[in-house]
């Protein structure tokens, strides 16, 4: 528990932002993009050849398999779920009814166990089936069946980070250049971490975000890092911060990551603003820690600490309508970990004396960043039917 305590602490700072109070005035919300990170979940391969523990984390997890949720990651995604009632539904602005409506949301998930299996929990803690949704007298009147979209890894824009051909070439300058500069001070770290894992970090600092995702995963099954790994975790999380970094090195990295979301919320926005009927105004995207920072990014959020996305991690973009004036305005939230933190209000860069940028100001400070779905496949070289 001890070490688990100096990991978070690590993760994630205390944000400065405020907690979250009433937002509205005479405002009403009248749309939400939300962006999770899954819960907890086992080793996955590349983390498994790091651990000097394999057998003992096989046999902790042969029911759930490799990168499987855990019943902690349950649990977590379950928390997601409540918050998403709480802020979003009739207790809060009312963007969701209690009954599950089709026309009011839309849920996406990549096509991951972890990720499909988090949309669920959070599905079921938003919506306990009110009387007229119970299909029976036993589990029909606790749960409730909410449909997913998720589509083939190898074209899903959420998943940039491994099928985009053009991302992969900027990784691999991102990752020679930062060997070069920001890594040369962890020169004394890459001899202990090969003696101990066999694997040259210098070749590729990625390993640093892996061998401590490896040691978070490991902890949260109940299982101590090595002896040989304590007395340099506080390295090895500056390492690992500044290697999920490389994903966002350069703007086109980001507006690959995520300028697909930014464009489908500029255009939902937009027809609002024009009087259009648009549907399915809560739009949820159960992803990885890689989705929340390039949304972060190419929104242009200030974030005053730099940690990495935790398990149970939101941020969202959320529209609002003055109901004097007709302006809308948006607003980004973060929540750093569903269960155990307060959601935060952030600003974006050159909005920074209030939480609510106008929308025409949001698009301006955003354009660069724009990225229809279609040009998405042509800049990665993805056919698809899609």
């Amino acid at each position: 528990m001890f070490w688990y305590l100096i990991i978070a602490m690590l993760q994630f700072d205390l944000m400065s932002s405020s907690a979250i109070t009433d937002l509205t005035g005479d405002r009403e919300m009248v749309m939400a993009f939300v962006i999770n990170r899954h819960g907890e979940r086992t080793p996955d391969a590349d983390e498994l050849s790091l651990s000097d523990q394999k057998e003992k984390l096989m046999n902790l997890t042969y029911i759930e398999g490799v990168e499987g949720l855990t019943n902690t990651g349950k649990r977590r995604a379950f928390q997601i779920g409540k918050f998403i009632r709480q802020r979003y539904g009739v207790q809060g602005y009312g963007l969701l009814s209690d009954l599950y409506l089709q026309d009011e949301i839309a849920l996406r998930s990549t096509d991951k166990e972890r990720t499909k299996m988090t949309a669920q929990m959070a599905m079921a803690a938003l919506y306990p089936p009110e009387v007229d949704q119970q299909w029976d007298e036993g589990l029909g009147r606790i749960w409730q069946p909410v449909p997913y979209t998720a589509v083939p890894l190898s074209e899903d824009y959420l998943r940039y980070y491994s099928n985009c051909e053009r991302f992969n070439e900027l990784m691999k300058i991102a990752k020679q250049e930062a060997i070069n500069q920001e890594f040369q001070q962890f020169k004394d770290l890459v001899t202990i971490v090969k003696k101990e894992t066999g694997r040259n970090f210098t070749e590729d600092p990625l390993l640093y975000e892996t061998l401590f995702d490896l040691f978070k995963s490991q902890v949260s099954l109940g299982l101590d890092i090595p002896e040989w790994a304590k007395p340099l975790l506080p390295k090895l999380g500056e390492a690992a911060r500044l290697a999920y970094r490389l994903y966002f090195r350069y703007d086109e990295m980001k507006k690959i990551g995520g300028g697909v979301i930014l464009n489908d919320f500029i255009e939902a926005a937009s027809d609002i603003s024009s009087g259009k009927p648009v549907k399915k105004r809560f739009r949820m995207f159960s992803a990885h820690d890689f989705n929340i920072g390039s949304m972060m990014e190419v929104t242009r959020v200030i974030r005053h600490e730099q940690s990495n996305p935790e398990y149970g991690s939101l941020f969202a973009l959320e529209l609002y309508r003055s109901k004097g004036s007709g302006e809308l305005t948006v607003v980004p939230i973060y929540l750093p970990r569903a269960g155990e933190s307060t959601a935060q209000l952030l600003h974006f860069t050159g909005c920074e004396s209030s939480c609510h940028c106008s929308f025409d100001k949001f698009k301006e400070i955003t354009k660069d960043f724009l990225l229809p779905e279609k040009d998405f496949y042509n800049i990665c070289n993805i056919r698809t039917e899609l």
